[in-house]
């Protein structure tokens, strides 16, 4: 009699998976673009594999759903970024699924606007990862979507690679920097480049990082110029910064590969006001000594040395200066003072922070290294 009544409770709690959605029923998207094409009106682009595709011949390389490509682009327009979703699955007999959402692009217009509440809208979809990476691109973000790498099969993919090898910024990163105060986002910015292959035939849209996109809370104001991308790696110590060309003096460029970059910052309070001073710390070995010069020779070894200090110095205080003359605080010293001198922010920075930048002071200072020549076996200086 117990295992008869054990039996028909059991049917009674296990209710079997009636809401089940087969993987044959999803459609997962790899990629999305946002766009704003005019006032209230937006632009949801996804990107989707056809795994029928993938492995099979005539599937090399990119290209869209209607090419006989491994994957599939859509889009559709909306009053908002939910609507466009909508209207983009009424012609999907799929169901689709961010779960494995790799890559967002925000285009340049929607950007300018404000792009805070497009991704409030995926924190709202459980499937959607705050882990990922968000790039920006100069103009739509659809074009970056149809891009056609040569080594992957996805753009998606290939995006994926190029910003975790250059420690990309994600979902997380970005709402974080906008919440936080005294800290402006930076972005890494992507866009379509023809590949340089002569005069071949098989040139595709590649898409590649280009510098960054300097944002003042969610809204774009400016891209780095190609000093500023630089001053921006060391300023963000972005790690996989390793190799750097710099100029000595009329003698030509001399190229060394970073051991080490540590940078640091410090401040004094004078009359209440703060100036700060952001120091790097480097550490490199020469890869090409193109003026072929002499390391050995004490002269000759603090000429390099003085050389790169000054390069790297110029090429931070570019970045700095243009960011606080728009009332941006790229580096975070705002935040600085809100973790180590918080009761002075809250009672005298805090509301005024953005008109005080401009006149901010603030210094850099390099001190460097070389130890090492191209040959692992020669010691320049101990």
């Amino acid at each position: 009699m117990k295992k008869i009544f054990g039996l028909i409770l059991s049917l009674l709690v296990l209710t079997g998976c009636w809401d089940r959605r087969e993987v044959n029923d999803l459609a997962f998207v790899t990629m999305t673009g946002y766009d704003k094409i005019d006032e209230n009106q937006f632009r949801t682009s996804v990107q989707i594999p056809l795994p029928g595709a993938m492995g099979g011949a005539g599937s090399t390389g990119g290209g869209g759903g209607t090419q006989g490509g491994p994957y599939y682009i859509d889009s559709e327009i909306g009053r908002n970024i939910r609507e466009s979703n909508d209207l983009l699955q009424r012609r999907m007999s799929r169901k689709t699924n961010f779960s494995h959402r790799r890559v967002i692009i925000i285009g340049e217009e929607l950007a300018r606007s404000g792009f805070k509440k497009t991704l409030d809208v995926l924190l709202d979809q459980p499937q959607s990862r705050i882990t990922a990476y968000v790039l920006l691109t100069k103009g739509e973000a659809l074009q970056i979507l149809n891009a056609e790498p040569h080594l992957e099969k996805l753009s998606s993919e290939a995006l994926r690679e190029l910003s975790k090898e250059n420690e990309g910024i994600n979902v997380k990163n970005v709402l974080n920097d906008i919440w936080r105060p005294g800290k402006d986002p930076v972005i890494p910015v992507v866009l379509n480049n023809e590949t340089e292959n002569g005069t071949s035939k098989d040139k595709k849209k590649e898409a590649q990082l280009e510098g960054y996109a300097i944002l003042k809370e969610d809204k774009l104001v400016f891209f780095t110029n190609s000093e500023e991308t630089i001053g921006a790696k060391f300023l963000l110590n972005k790690k996989n910064h390793k190799n750097y060309t710099f100029p000595v003096e009329e003698n030509g460029e001399v190229n060394v590969h970073f051991e080490k970059v540590n940078n640091k910052v410090s401040y004094r309070l004078i009359n209440g006001k703060p100036t700060f001073t952001i120091s790097f710390n480097i550490s490199a070995s020469i890869m090409q000594n193109e003026p072929n010069l002499e390391l050995n020779n004490q002269e000759t070894y603090d000429q390099v040395t003085n050389s790169l200090e000054s390069s790297i110095q110029k090429q931070v205080l570019t970045l700095l200066n243009h960011s606080k003359s728009e009332g941006i605080d790229v580096y975070g010293l705002g935040w600085y003072l809100f973790r180590h001198e918080n009761r002075l922010w809250e009672r005298n920075l805090k509301e005024n922070w953005r008109e005080i930048l401009p006149d901010l002071e603030v210094n850099v200072k390099v001190s460097s290294k070389i130890t090492r020549s191209i040959n692992p076996g020669i010691n320049i200086k101990e």
